[in-house]
């Protein structure tokens, strides 16, 4: 069952996601609200219970007044209520369980979602969203950055190639996912710059620029075919230093908000970074997206490339 997304739902939701300092998108506050709007649905099995009960005990009264024709008929159908219970109480048990397995419902469109709830929230309430890394088009007509009023500006990612690296160069499959990562820079190692994929490559699009191809990489990417073939489009175009910190294809759906989609075509090169299982996940048309995830887990993601090796473990290949 799917409740309404208000204005009081997406204030809560944003002062979750941006409550230790993060900053989030508008798409991440769209799943978020997705999952508090969620609830199970009602059961109706104690009134089975409670109406036929009622019934039976209305039949035995009826015997005072000489009715037995009636009473009669109300006891029957008062135990057929109360026969009918167990059964209904079953049915909303299994409903329950492939509820709890199965991927969990939006309540709208994303469209539909920035130009009306979030759009009536910003509207209403718009300094609830300090937080959100950029308001959608259809609100005031802005796209502006609230990072802006923190100090924070997006990197020039024009000259990347030419620069001399100092940290790790985040590659993002999705440019919302750049700005994400960008706006929360402060949250990264020193040195940390982050880009998309299509503005490191050069003009002809099949290489990156020559000065990033010994440069330590990070692919941040969605559980999708385009973004889980991200780490083969990198060593293609010449990265020779890549690490891997985006999402794979989970073990199970329960409880994600997994999208369903139709079957996929399959990137060169994927069959190298996932499982035959995890390939046919992403062939069946499911994707998992980044935007998910809270704006902390995002960086976690990021900063668990960045950790040591345990004492006494090779490092990791």
């Amino acid at each position: 069952m799917l409740l309404p997304i208000t204005t009081g739902v997406l204030v809560d939701e944003a002062e979750r996601l941006g409550d230790d300092g993060h900053l989030y998108t508008s798409r991440q506050l769209y799943y978020a609200a997705c999952r508090a709007v969620e609830r199970a649905a009602v059961s109706v099995t104690r009134g089975f219970i409670g109406l036929g009960a009622m019934l039976i005990v209305l039949g035995g009264a009826m015997l005072w007044v000489k009715t037995i024709p009636l009473s009669a008929i109300l006891a029957v159908i008062g135990a057929a209520i109360l026969l009918a219970a167990p059964l209904n109480a079953r049915v909303e048990r299994n409903r329950e369980l492939r509820r709890a397995h199965g991927s969990l419902t939006l309540a709208t469109s994303y469209p539909s979602f920035l130009a009306g709830p979030l759009a009536e929230a910003i509207r209403v309430r718009p300094e609830a969203f300090t937080a959100l890394v950029s308001r959608p088009p259809s609100v005031d007509g802005g796209t502006d950055s609230p990072g802006a009023a923190h100090g924070d500006s997006p990197p020039a990612h024009d000259h990347l190639a030419g620069q001399t690296a100092s940290g790790p160069l985040v590659v993002c499959d999705r440019s919302e996912t750049a700005a994400l990562l960008t706006a929360n820079a402060g949250w990264l190692p020193g040195g940390t710059e982050v880009a998309a994929l299509a503005a490191l490559m050069t003009d002809d699009g099949g290489e990156l620029a020559p000065g990033l191809r010994g440069r330590r990489l990070v692919a941040v990417h969605d559980a999708d075919p385009a973004g889980c073939g991200l780490p083969a489009a990198l060593r293609r175009a010449g990265a020779s230093d890549l690490a891997d910190a985006g999402l794979r294809p989970p073990a199970s759906d329960a409880g994600l908000q997994v999208i369903e989609g139709a079957p996929a075509r399959m990137p060169a090169g994927i069959e190298a970074d996932l499982t035959p299982v995890e390939v046919a996940w992403l062939r069946s048309g499911r994707r998992l997206e980044l935007a998910t995830l809270t704006p902390r887990a995002v960086v976690e993601l990021v900063l668990a490339t960045q950790r040591p090796a345990p004492a006494g473990l090779p490092p990791s290949p």
